[in-house]
């Protein structure tokens, strides 16, 4: 009896250390919200580069900044289902650029198979009309099944240009990438056993054509994402540039799998005042600012973060109109208190 309780035991603990197998399971699917916070890259723990089996990272330390939210639809739910067929869409932008140059509506386009997990390319709207733009190689970001020491190499080759020859931009690159480690993962927002870790190095050339000529642009980049089987979107991602003549890594970015945080303190930059029984969203916005709570709109008043007071353009009740902010943290006040909002 004592040695099938040893068995069962040994077994159950087996399985709760065992390796972790990536597949598309834990890819975005049609119609998945998905939320994460940024942090500082400044509050890394030292260890967060390091990979190796059975590996104990902790983040949980890190303070967020601001939320944002990934959505994916179907491509027949979004203006461009005559170019992309059974692809998932994704969100990126309200609107990209200025002037003669400015899109709309941007969406990306990924291909979700039992194989790989691909980019197949863009949509936008320029001046009113749906346009798309394609991969002539695809960008394979993911390749299944993945488990710990998988390593794999591929190309891509994408142009996006604007009719009439007004601009283009041709990103051509291999992207190199390598399953090197596995373990436990703690983040601010909870504890994750049996994650992945993909360390994912991208060499690329980025060549810009305008009326003013070609210029090429080289690009290393460098990201580690921390995938679990719990979840459709890495739990933890650092990413940035690394130096073409060093060889150092500089993280520019993190972002992590997150829940909706009610508040965040003033020097977050982001949040919602409780004290004031209101509640803006989207925060981060883009274009409009829904402000509820019933507190009269003519109170309010907007500055940046050097105490400059920008326009508060109201199209409905209720209703902000922000798209004419510069991208930056903002301070709403109202006489009853203060509320921090992002534009992005």
């Amino acid at each position: 009896m004592k040695s099938w309780i040893f068995f069962v035991v040994s077994l159950c603990a087996a399985q709760v250390i065992a390796q972790p197998t990536i597949t598309s399971s834990q890819m975005p699917k049609s119609g998945d919200t998905l939320r994460y916070s940024n942090a500082l890259p400044t509050e890394l723990p030292s260890n967060y580069e390091t990979g190796g089996a059975n590996m104990s990272w902790d983040f949980s330390g890190m303070t967020p900044q601001r939320q944002q939210l990934l959505n994916y639809y179907s491509a027949t739910k979004t203006p461009y289902s005559f170019y992309f067929f059974g692809q998932i869409g994704q969100k990126t932008a309200d609107t990209i650029g200025a002037g003669p140059i400015t899109l709309t509506n941007v969406y990306s386009f990924y291909t979700n198979s039992s194989k790989v997990f691909k980019a197949e390319g863009i949509g936008y709207q320029y001046s009113g009309f749906p346009l798309a733009s394609m991969y002539k190689d695809e960008d394979e970001i993911y390749q299944f099944p993945l488990n710990f020491g998988d390593k794999d190499t591929s190309t891509f080759n994408f142009k996006f240009s604007i009719p009439g020859d007004l601009f283009a931009l041709v990103q051509d690159g291999t992207r190199y990438n390598d399953a090197d480690g596995w373990g436990t993962i703690k983040t601010p927002y909870k504890e994750y056993t049996n994650v992945l870790r993909l360390r994912t190095y991208v060499d690329e050339i980025d060549t810009v054509t305008s009326q003013f000529g070609k210029f090429p642009l080289p690009r290393k980049t460098l990201s580690y994402k921390w995938l679990s089987l719990n979840e459709r979107i890495p739990v933890m991602e650092v990413s940035g540039t690394v130096n073409a003549i060093t060889g150092k890594f500089v993280p520019t970015q993190v972002r992590y799998r997150d829940g909706f945080i009610g508040r965040l303190d003033v020097k977050d930059g982001v949040g919602v005042n409780q004290n004031m029984q209101v509640s803006v969203y989207p925060n981060p916005a883009v274009d409009l600012l829904q402000v509820e709570g019933g507190l009269h709109s003519d109170v309010w008043v907007a500055t940046d973060l050097a105490g400059a007071e920008v326009p508060v353009v109201w199209i409905a009740p209720g209703l902000m109109d922000v798209r004419d902010w510069k991208s930056g943290v903002y301070t709403l006040t109202n006489g009853h208190g203060v509320v921090k909002v992002c534009k992005l």
